[in-house]
């Protein structure tokens, strides 16, 4: 495995992508490090945000952010997310790993390329191969890494939280369910889950079936309920949550949010919905394009980011 850093980033472009608007190519930005690592015969790409573009000189945490299907250029995913001010306030590492031409192998195998099956794509084995990196260099914490991802990114940090969850303190799927293929799955430990999915996605069903791509995506995903009974009953927590409504801080938005808590007494691991009710396939909060016709409304009575990372750094990896 061969690591090769360009700095200043040279920021790649990928197709557009139904969530996430064409990540055209930029010019270079002092707060992204472009790696290249070389995986199962292919040069993958992932970009890099240190703490205020500094290196660190003792391990911090380290969040992943994993791109929709179709892809979106590091630059886009971090201007849209708002991570990176978020990480130079809270001091730790962002990274933007790419798919194999933008799309993520989240156990479906099909992808909307058509012609094309992802199954032979090691994406668990990729991510596993950035983190191994980031602790070599003394820059990332092993016991603090956490994956967020967003539609395909969000089916993908599910696998990921099933097949690397011993490397991992905490998930955050966001517009995403978890694929029927995975379901049979069990995970590697209890994992912390943090759900963000919107009531009337017309993408990702609220309650599950086919990808809805103009009504033609490939594999099928299990409802939200199932998904989050999936990762309650994998950390033998109670069935039935904790439920507050959230403030309309937004009302024009057309959406509220209710929160379901899934906790236990000396249990470290718990599971979070937030429900977007009345809304669309957006990260809540986001500075994405609103494009209510084919996405539905966007929620901004809360900052989706911010909320998860809140969430990530109460969990840390236990030890063996």
């Amino acid at each position: 495995m061969k690591i090769h850093a360009i700095t200043p980033a040279i920021l790649l472009g990928f197709s557009a992508t139904i969530y996430m608007a064409l990540g055209i190519q930029r010019e270079s930005s002092p707060e992204l490090v472009r790696y290249t690592l070389v995986w199962q015969n292919r040069e993958r790409v992932y970009h890099v945000h240190y703490p205020n573009n500094e290196r660190p000189d003792a391990p911090k945490a380290l969040v992943f952010v994993l791109h929709g299907g179709g892809g979106a250029s590091a630059y886009e995913m971090a201007r849209r997310t708002g991570m990176n001010r978020i990480a130079d306030r809270e001091d730790f590492i962002v990274v933007y790993p790419a798919g194999v031409d933008g799309y993520w192998n989240d156990g479906r195998a099909k992808n909307f390329r058509r012609a094309q099956n992802s199954a032979d794509v090691d994406d668990v084995g990729f991510i596993a191969a950035i983190i191994d990196a980031l602790v070599r260099q003394g820059h990332a914490d092993s016991k603090r890494v956490y994956v967020m991802g967003v539609s395909n990114g969000g089916m993908m940090a599910y696998r990921l939280g099933i097949e690397l969850g011993h490397r991992l303190a905490a998930i955050a799927p966001v517009i995403a369910n978890l694929p029927e293929s995975l379901s049979s799955k069990k995970p590697m430990r209890p994992l912390p889950v943090l759900m963000m999915n919107g009531t009337d996605d017309p993408i990702i069903p609220w309650n599950g079936g086919a990808v809805g791509v103009f009504g033609r995506g490939p594999g099928a995903m299990l409802s939200t309920d199932r998904t989050v009974q999936y990762w309650v009953d994998a950390a033998n927590l109670p069935r039935k949550p904790a439920t507050r409504a959230l403030e309309d801080r937004a009302p024009q938005d057309g959406c509220t949010v209710e929160v379901d808590e899934y906790r236990e007494a000396g249990n470290p691991v718990e599971v979070v919905l937030y429900r977007i009710k009345g809304g669309g396939h957006y990260l809540p909060g986001g500075n994405t394009p609103n494009r209510s016709g084919s996405l539905g409304k966007k929620c901004m009575d809360i900052n989706g980011a911010e909320v998860i990372w809140s969430f990530f750094k109460r969990h840390t990896l236990p030890t063996r």
